[in-house]
């Protein structure tokens, strides 16, 4: 059996280009159970990320490490999704968010739009499907973890009284009760899906064959609660 560091990925051009130019090589850095992901993946991967928050491509491995920990995650939740049969958002509501993101981002300027997606060596549809994918997540989440996730009155008012009460007094409860729930319902099913991520993780065969993009052990840290923003 060949290893997986020879595994190679090959995929056709254009069907008249000759042969010496029509195929290109990509070659596998890991294998998540039969799924895998390539170093192109993990190029985009960056090259996404840093255009949906507007900061300029870090290559660096340590950017390549965190990129390919985040395709783990995501060939993990897509293969989730599959077995459980989950919805996947429709193909024409992405062109929705993709058209809601240059209106936001850009103030409706294709052009400009255009431009950065250029400049980012992007397409359309990549970003299109990458929106599609972060809406399938949200999905995911609120099928799977939401519904077992409990936020009484309780927590609710401990977290005012200890992190907003000393800056707003206590008569703004009312009106930032909502906000609270919602706040502590989104990242307790964050927690959720963390630990969830972390069994499947333990579960699943994951080799790589680009052995610098391997994870260090950590501790695992509780994410952060933010502060709802006031009204």
């Amino acid at each position: 059996m060949r290893s997986l560091c020879s595994i190679l990925l090959f995929a056709t051009l254009f069907a008249d280009t000759p042969p010496a130019r029509a195929v290109i090589v990509d070659r596998v850095a890991v294998a998540v159970g039969i799924r895998v992901i390539t170093d192109s993946e993990i190029i985009q991967r960056i090259r996404l990320t840093a255009f949906e928050n507007d900061e300029t491509p870090d290559f660096t491995l340590a950017s390549r490490r965190e990129a390919t920990s985040r395709l783990i995650d995501q060939k993990l939740v897509e293969r989730e999704m599959e077995v459980g049969h989950y919805p996947h958002l429709a193909a024409d509501r992405g062109e929705q968010l993709l058209a809601d993101l240059i209106k936001t981002t850009f103030k409706s300027d294709k052009a400009a739009f255009e431009a950065a997606l250029l400049h980012a060596n992007l397409t359309t549809v990549d970003l299109r499907s990458d929106l599609i994918r972060e809406a399938d997540l949200i999905t995911f989440l609120d099928l799977r973890f939401r519904p077992a996730v409990e936020v009484t009155q309780e927590d609710v008012r401990k977290f005012f009284d200890q992190k907003i009460s000393p800056k707003t007094g206590a008569d703004a409860f009312e009106q930032m009760r909502t906000q609270i729930e919602q706040q502590l319902a989104a990242e307790r099913s964050d927690q959720e899906l963390t630990a969830w991520l972390n069994d499947q993780r333990k579960r699943t065969k994951i080799e790589y064959s680009e052995k610098d993009l391997e994870e260090t052990v950590a501790p695992d840290v509780p994410a952060k609660v933010e502060e709802p923003a006031q009204k």
